[in-house]
């Protein structure tokens, strides 16, 4: 795998200059180890940005305008760009990758023989945010797994790897049903999957997520809980998942532990506990509203 080309999907609502001057950086140290590396800014806002535009030429990164606004169609864009590269990344234009970030990718897939790479992303907030953020833990818990194979479903395309040959080899596309609502990455790649691609995980691979002033917010929390809920039932219907016994069983113990928290962190003034109750409680609400057809997403 020597060709790659690192997508980046933006709306044109967050600056970009950290992110591409770090997706240059590292691209500039992967060519002396014989990769090829490019950066290619999909500019999917509503009237395309001049700014983008200057921001992707400044930094070395191709530009692409995407005029028909959507999740999947930024995504399938670069889908299209990466026919004849060995590898599409996706990072999102709220984060920044950490040190080592594209040689742990590459270098992962590689060991691994790997369809599809995914790594960590890790949450961070400004000084002086409220208390109950806890660095950002609450807004992205930091997972604890070793290396290697995934089982189960890869709950979204920010800091993913994707061998093109696999790609090209299933015909999948991100669907279109998602644009407004999201969960197109995760129906995705739990597709490739079940086409029996081999996905890992690689902890050193990892990425930051930068916030916009509305997620420091428990009103903030709460909707991204809602819609995380949401989501979640929307991709299983289009995987056509039955909603088996143990998931609602699963659902109703989150739904208690939600209550749970919210009582120890108010009785004994823990605010990440309370937070995080909020957070479940919201998660399960987004995701009942949705499987008992409240909700508007794709059939």
């Amino acid at each position: 795998m020597h060709s790659v080309l690192i997508a980046v999907p933006t709306l044109g609502l967050r600056p970009l200059t950290s992110l591409l001057t770090e997706l240059s950086r590292q691209a500039a140290e992967m060519r002396p180890r014989g990769y090829a590396v490019e950066i290619v800014l999909l500019d999917n806002s509503a009237d395309g940005s001049v700014a983008e535009s200057r921001a992707a030429v400044n930094h070395g990164a191709r530009y692409r305008r995407v005029p028909r606004r959507g999740y999947s169609q930024a995504r399938n864009a670069a889908l299209d760009m990466a026919a004849g590269y060995d590898a599409l990344i996706f990072i999102d234009d709220d984060e920044i990758p950490c040190h080592g970030w594209l040689s742990a990718l590459l270098q992962g897939a590689d060991r691994y023989g790997a369809d599809v790479v995914w790594g960590p992303v890790r949450a961070v907030v400004p000084p002086g945010s409220p208390r109950w953020l806890a660095d950002g833990r609450t807004l992205r818990p930091e997972p604890s797994r070793p290396d290697g194979p995934v089982r189960g479903v890869v709950a979204g395309a920010g800091n993913t790897l994707l061998r093109m040959v696999a790609a090209e080899k299933t015909g999948l596309r991100f669907e279109e049903n998602f644009d407004l609502c999201g969960g197109e990455d995760t129906v995705f790649f739990s597709r490739m999957a079940a086409a029996g691609a081999r996905v890992v995980w690689i902890g050193a691979a990892c990425v930051v997520e930068t916030q916009d002033p509305d997620r420091l917010t428990l009103k903030g929390l709460m909707a991204r809980g809602y819609r995380r809920g949401a989501v979640s039932a929307v991709a299983r219907r289009a995987l056509q998942q039955k909603l088996e016994p143990r998931l609602a069983v699963r659902r109703s113990v989150r739904m208690a532990r939600g209550v749970v928290r919210i009582i120890v962190g108010v009785t004994v003034f823990r605010p990440t506990t309370a937070a995080l109750g909020a957070e479940d409680l919201a998660f399960v609400s987004g995701w009942c509203v949705t499987v008992l057809g409240c909700h508007s997403g794709p059939a």
